[in-house]
């Protein structure tokens, strides 16, 4: 036998098999590393969305619950940073709920109680005051502005009703994904005493 014949027969590849293997390994390799990249950003958006929904609903639940127990609507400020300060004169208890626009806070500081930081990375929050008798029309059921005849202004004393609303979000690896989430109560004094 020749030995030139065996060494032509032995097991190998070629330069051209070499590189065109090596290519599509790289290839898939590429895929996997991209799929990869792209589940684990889905997966930290939408664990993104559920803190924040949840952060959301306990905020409105605690704030919800004391605008409820309230006795009035002591004062409160649009400008910033944007206040609502509350009253239960049955309980001897007086509730801020604090808006910074510096800080995208929402706070909560309540009588004999260390101030709680309820909403982080809120971007907006607003509120409207409306008084106890409702605006009727055939399409819809409203509120007045809680607004005093005398002075045309908005006065605390008048309200009865408190719409809120709030934009939060979070960054995920530095940029602001699908994780804004928007926030609405509309929320009756129970306990208000009728001036």
């Amino acid at each position: 036998m020749n030995i030139q014949t065996r060494a032509n027969d032995a097991g190998g590849f070629t330069l051209m098999e070499l590189l065109v293997a090596f290519g599509l390994g790289v290839f898939v390799v590429g895929v996997v590393v991209a799929l990869s990249i792209f589940t684990s950003a889905n997966f930290l958006g939408t664990a993104n969305y559920v803190r924040l929904n949840d952060q959301s609903r306990n905020a409105v639940d605690q704030i919800s619950r004391e605008i409820r127990n309230a006795t009035a609507l002591v004062s409160f400020s649009t400008s910033n940073p944007q206040f609502l300060l509350l009253t239960n004169a049955t309980l001897g208890e007086s509730t801020t709920v604090t808006y910074n626009a510096a800080s995208n806070t929402v706070t909560m500081a309540k009588t004999g109680q260390t101030t709680q930081t309820l909403l982080t990375g809120c971007d907006s929050f607003s509120f409207q005051l409306y008084d106890r008798y409702p605006l009727i029309t055939d399409t819809n059921i409203s509120f007045y502005s809680s607004t005093n005849i005398a002075t045309g202004q908005v006065d605390a004393k008048f309200c009865k009703v408190i719409n809120m609303t709030w934009t939060c979000s979070r960054t995920i690896r530095g940029s602001k994904l699908n994780t804004e989430f928007v926030q609405t109560a509309q929320v009756v004094m129970r306990n208000q005493v009728k001036n």
